[in-house]
């Protein structure tokens, strides 16, 4: 709670529904240069846990970019149209050969 103290006595006050970051990523630094207001959702994208790193990433695991005509959702995670339509080919390619 120091940084926010210091972010409010330095810098000013803290809207609702806004969180402090640690620009320097040094949650123990209280220097007000080192801080800014950002809502909590950008807060957690620019750090280094998961969700930041798989929202960072611009292609699927087999190297499809993630464009918006590539790109679908599903509970709230990003999927690879490119691989969805490979893997549904193959899955109908074993049905086939199965029968």
């Amino acid at each position: 709670m120091a940084h926010r103290a210091a972010y409010e006595l330095y810098i000013g006050r803290i809207k609702k529904g806004m969180t402090i970051d640690h620009v320097c990523r040094n949650r123990a630094c209280v220097n007000p240069k080192h801080l800014e207001m950002v809502t909590r959702g950008e807060n957690v994208l620019r750090g280094i846990g998961l969700a930041a790193v798989n929202a960072r990433k611009i292609k699927c695991k087999r190297g499809h970019r993630f464009t918006e005509a590539n790109t679908y959702t599903n509970s709230g995670q990003r999927h690879c149209r490119i691989c969805h339509a490979l893997h549904e080919q193959h899955r109908r390619d074993r049905m086939k050969h199965a029968s």
